[in-house]
């Protein structure tokens, strides 16, 4: 068969149009299979939060940032530099049995005149000494027994000097160190200051001079010496090296606890001084450090025994902007109601420990005022710097103050 020109044309046209058919075909299907794939890529888990709820994602991102934020306010832990502060303590016993006894000597008396010169014989000898003797036993210097110098007048209960009872005094940092070790810083013992020992081994003293000065022509009376009386040391004088942290937040407990008793006196006053020219060093109570003063701190008296319910508030956060301690400082033993222990690092301080945070009244459990803490800043002319807390309270066990640099 003969194939003509009109045929080939018609033929090349029926190919072309099969071609556009199959081209057209295949384009109309790609989107189809790509709306596919995006479908699938849809109900994956590959993305940046995988197969999570938009709730789950938002829980997760506020954890994140409370996390973050807790981070950014933990202070800032430098590396400890504990140094010595020379600090003078006194603690004296002002419970009325303690108090300063009162006395004055009496006039002399009048010179008895016999007429006679140094030459008298042992007559004359007997009667001076027996009028100067009854003068002093009326005016009770000397007791009955002529040899012995009478101390009921001003000791009426016939005790003598009390006995010093003797306290320990440790600090510890709490500077969120995670490798201090708190609890093996040096601890001191000091005496209690009791002013009635004092002043009865000064009157004791007096009236001896006094019998002795007294009669000087004639043969001394001899004196008893009576032990009680006759020794007394002063321990206002004594001077503890504390040591404490001054890294920066430099934040310290110094515990004071009673060795020879439970308790503290009824009635005492606790002072420590401190010489800023030798220690070139401030030391402030935590309230009263200029960069505390407008920190927020918990609901309450500032300064009170420190039972559970308060413990846990101040225990509760610890940042650089809410006044807080450090809960791995205390014991389990704090926390407790049946145990009368409380041991912080290794000091038991009892279950009425007074803790001291700034300067003002202080409280007992029930929000009685029981004392007061004063300051008395250091000044060019008069350098010591003094920090004096005086209470009132039955059955203190222990003091706890918390204290800052000024650096």
């Amino acid at each position: 068969m003969k194939v003509t020109t009109r045929s080939t044309i018609y033929f090349v046209i029926l190919v072309l149009l099969c071609l556009i058919s199959v081209w057209y075909l295949y384009c109309s299907q790609e989107p189809l299979e790509n709306l596919d794939e995006m479908l699938e890529s849809g109900n994956s888990c590959d993305g940046p939060f995988g197969c999570k709820t938009p709730a789950e994602i938002k829980k997760e991102g506020a954890a994140e940032l409370k996390r973050t934020q807790d981070e950014l306010q933990k202070p800032y832990a430098a590396e400890p530099n504990i140094v010595d502060n020379n600090l003078q303590i006194t603690l004296t016993n002002l419970s009325p049995y303690a108090q300063e006894q009162k006395y004055n000597l009496p006039s002399k008396p009048k010179k008895l005149n016999l007429g006679m010169g140094m030459g008298m014989n042992g007559g004359m000898n007997a009667i001076l000494l027996n009028y100067y003797t009854k003068f002093l036993i009326k005016e009770k210097v000397l007791s009955n027994t002529k040899s012995d110098v009478y101390m009921l007048d001003v000791d009426p209960k016939d005790v003598g000097p009390l006995n010093e009872a003797s306290y320990t005094i440790t600090t510890m940092l709490m500077n969120y160190h995670t490798d201090a070790e708190p609890s093996k810083l040096p601890t001191y013992t000091f005496n209690e200051y009791i002013p009635r020992n004092k002043s009865l081994h000064e009157i004791y003293k007096k009236k001896t001079q006094f019998i002795n000065d007294i009669v000087t022509i004639i043969p001394k009376i001899t004196v008893s010496k009576d032990t009680k009386y006759s020794k007394y040391s002063d321990p206002r004088n004594l001077n503890v090296k504390v040591k404490l942290d001054k890294a920066k937040p430099n934040n310290n407990f110094i515990i004071i606890k009673p060795d020879t008793n439970d308790t503290f006196p009824k009635k005492f006053q606790f002072e420590i001084t401190n010489n800023t020219v030798k220690n070139n060093q401030l030391l402030y109570l935590w309230g009263d450090y200029l960069l505390n003063k407008n920190k927020p701190q918990p609901d309450g008296k500032p300064n009170k025994i420190l039972d559970i319910e308060t413990l846990s508030k101040y225990t509760g956060e610890v940042s650089k902007t809410v006044f807080g301690y450090n809960k791995d400082a205390f014991g389990e033993s704090c926390y407790e109601l049946a145990d009368e222990v409380c041991n912080i690092g290794d000091v038991d301080v009892g279950k009425r420990c007074i803790n001291i945070i700034q300067s003002g009244d202080v409280y007992d459990e029930t929000n009685d005022k029981i004392g007061n803490v004063s300051i008395t800043d250091a000044t060019e002319t008069d350098p010591f710097q003094k920090i004096v807390i005086n209470i009132e309270k039955d059955n203190v066990t222990g003091l706890l103050l918390y204290v800052s640099y000024l650096v």
